[in-house]
């Protein structure tokens, strides 16, 4: 069975800040990870998994286990994305964590998936996606028989999607 569910009632939004006062996005930031640039920071980017740019994790604040929205962008706007890594926020992009529960990358995967359908194409350059918003949005997920969200659900699912793409590739390399 599936229910409906307003996003702030399962999520809030992070409020992430870089912690460099004269910071100069061309010094303090890199398009390519490296030892110092290490953090990956999402923006309005459409692909990548959200990741513009890499920044010192001395500079930026960051978080695991979240979802990245793209608030605002040509294309990019309402982009969905599961951050399961430490990742913080250069601009135009907001993190959103979990209120009552305990993600794992699967439930991300899925809950992200659930947001994007809900969200991307009722938001767009012109009507951006600011969580005032969002949070305001339903996402249909499935729950228990007794009404709750089914996590576990949603983790078998994501693993059995992952188990059949990963048959498919190698039913596809022998076949090469």
């Amino acid at each position: 069975e599936w229910k409906p569910f307003k996003i702030e009632k399962l999520f809030y939004k992070l409020d992430l800040k870089n912690k460099k006062k004269d910071f100069k996005k061309a010094l303090d930031t890199s398009t390519s990870e490296s030892e110092e640039f290490n953090l990956p920071l999402v923006n309005a980017k459409h692909s990548n998994n959200g990741i513009m740019y890499y920044g010192d994790s001395d500079i930026f604040d960051s978080v695991e286990m979240t979802i990245d929205i793209v608030q605002n962008g040509a294309i990019a706007t309402g982009d969905v994305y599961p951050q399961p890594q430490r990742t913080g926020v250069l601009w135009d992009a907001y993190l959103i964590h979990a209120s009552h529960h305990q993600d794992n990358v699967e439930t991300l995967m899925y809950v992200s998936t659930a947001i994007a359908k809900s969200i991307k194409l009722k938001y767009t350059y012109d009507n951006k996606a600011y969580w005032e918003q969002v949070k305001e949005e339903l996402i249909t997920l499935p729950i228990t028989p007794s009404g709750f969200i089914d996590y576990r659900f949603m983790e078998t699912y994501i693993r059995a999607i992952e188990k059949l793409t990963i048959q498919r590739v190698k039913d596809w390399r022998d076949k090469e």
